[in-house]
């Protein structure tokens, strides 16, 4: 499959993923960062189908594909999943591996039926259907369930790369001390159990003319559908709001002269074409968690909670590489089109997680206060403060 096809069916996904990146502060949904991966055209024997050339291999494949080798004794088990994405994005890239690496590992012992697209549950229904067994598995998002879920929406960007974002929410949400317990307590009141994050995604400003920092952008208007506020206290002059599907009309139209936005998002609409020049932001999300049914996982034995844990984990490290390999191939169609990628600076990268650390606090609290659990937020928003190393205003 030709790289211009990489991305066909990614403004779908970013239509209705827009918004997670900047954790609580933005509006709910899946990862604003979401992408597609075009649809392999082989079998599961990896033969081509309809004539096309057999794709490369995936990250991750070589741990997914083992066979019978090393495989574990498990009891049979059959799950259904339902989920809000498609097959094509990259969090339903994610959810294939999860599942081929546990039906191989079992030899065939596990089997998990997806209902794909919100088929069976949408969006914001993924939680309830998991919850009270009209569905075994989910996969639930961030920021999805402000209501419910309320510890779960803090503030979310890390630097260092997607490891480190997957290492970040895992802390906070499974290992940390003071935070741990308390957001766990919110996600079994639920009757769900997490078994962990999967890397989502990062953004980018493009730019029709050149920039190499901060400095070279706050002069020139910037398009962009969420948390305006903190892109107005990073001192730009201008901030209009912008919703996804219209960045190419209002960049080409000059209604904005700087967008922000994923930059595999950005791809697949073709924006590149009015704004050559892509500026990362240095800043990384997990924000998808595989969620599994408490009483369904209660009833499982030693050996299959042992068997999905081993698969979460490499389920995770699948995801970093697939993140990585797509923003890769984003930046190569990029120059392909006389365009141009680079990143801002640490101190730019560090004044932009602090601009939306900032901002999405106050909506973390709204959330936590309607939700009753005003203090817990306080706990939690404290250890994300430590772990990021940015203090709050």
């Amino acid at each position: 499959m030709r790289k211009k096809n990489k991305f066909a069916a990614l403004l779908l996904a970013s239509l209705m993923a827009f918004g997670l990146l900047a954790g609580c502060g933005s509006s709910a949904g899946d990862d604003g960062a979401a992408v597609t991966q075009p649809e392999s055209g082989a079998d599961k024997n990896g033969a081509a189908e309809d004539g096309q050339e057999q794709q490369e291999e995936q990250p991750g494949d070589a741990q997914g594909q083992q066979g019978g080798d090393g495989a574990a004794e498990v009891d049979p088990i059959s799950l259904t999943l339902t989920t809000a994405y498609s097959e094509t994005e990259m969090a339903g890239q994610v959810i294939s591996h999860f599942i081929e690496y546990l039906n191989q590992k079992s030899n065939g012992a596990v089997q998990i039926e997806v209902y794909w697209g919100g088929t069976l549950a949408s969006n914001t229904e993924e939680l309830n259907f998991a919850g009270t067994g009209a569905a075994d598995m989910t996969v639930v998002n961030q920021s999805a369930y402000t209501d419910v879920l309320s510890l779960m929406n803090f503030p979310s960007q890390v630097s260092g790369g997607y490891q480190a974002a997957v290492d970040f929410m895992d802390n906070i949400i499974f290992e940390n001390e003071a935070t741990a317990p308390l957001i766990q307590a919110q996600i079994e009141a639920q009757n769900v159990k997490m078994l962990g994050s999967v890397a989502t995604g990062s953004n980018t400003f493009v730019s029709k003319e050149e920039a190499g920092s901060l400095a070279d952008l706050t002069g020139r208007k910037l398009g962009v559908g969420m948390n305006q506020s903190a892109f107005e206290a990073l001192g730009f002059s201008g901030v209009v709001t912008v919703m996804p599907w219209d960045y190419y009309d209002n960049l080409s139209r000059g209604i904005a002269d700087v967008g922000y936005m994923s930059a595999s998002a950005l791809v697949s609409m073709s924006v590149q074409e009015v704004t050559p020049y892509f500026l990362m932001d240095g800043t990384y999300v997990a924000g998808n968690f595989m969620t599994i049914n408490l009483d369904k996982w209660n009833s499982m034995s030693d050996a299959q909670k042992a068997l999905f844990e081993e698969a979460m984990e490499d389920t995770a490290a699948y995801s970093v590489e697939l993140a990585q390999q797509l923003d890769e191939d984003a930046e190569a169609i990029i120059e392909a089109a006389g365009g141009k990628v680079s990143i801002l600076s640490k101190e730019d990268t560090k004044a932009v997680q602090e601009a939306l650390f900032n901002t999405s606090v106050t909506d973390c609290r709204s959330f936590a206060q309607a939700a009753g659990c005003g203090e817990d937020m306080e706990t939690v928003l404290s250890a994300v403060s430590e772990y990021l190393g940015i203090e709050m205003e």
